[in-house]
């Protein structure tokens, strides 16, 4: 029984991924398309780009710390990606350097944070 009941749990897992995964590249294709529009290079421009490319998903999950001070996290870093599609807990710990200063942000319940990386940083100058 064991067996079976593994393998289900694990057909399940399997599924809810695969269907989160497909969810976070439609966000990611209309979030595409709304840069495309604000940069009035049109709405397909950058989809268009995007659309057949793969994706790579993530899926990490940092516990609350008892001594927050002595954590290190992932440490300073810039988004080498097109896009970042970040659900926070209520844990917290993102942060964002503003003219050389980091600053906390507070999670938002039910928010994505999106971050635009250093590849459509590039794109966009074109």
């Amino acid at each position: 029984m064991y067996v079976w009941t593994h393998i289900f749990s694990a057909y399940l897992c399997r599924n809810v991924y695969q269907d989160y995964c497909e969810a976070m590249s439609n966000l990611s294709l209309g979030i595409m398309e709304l840069l495309g529009m604000s940069l009035g290079v049109g709405r397909a421009y950058f989809r268009e780009f995007f659309e057949e490319n793969s994706s790579i998903m993530r899926l990490n999950y940092y516990p609350p710390c008892q001594k927050p001070d002595l954590t290190l996290g992932t440490g300073p870093h810039c988004d080498p990606t097109s896009l970042t599609i970040l659900h926070q807990d209520q844990v917290g710990g993102l942060q964002v350097c503003v003219d050389n200063e980091w600053h906390s942000i507070k999670p938002v319940f039910n928010a994505f944070v999106v971050n635009v990386g250093d590849t459509f940083m590039v794109m966009s100058l074109s």
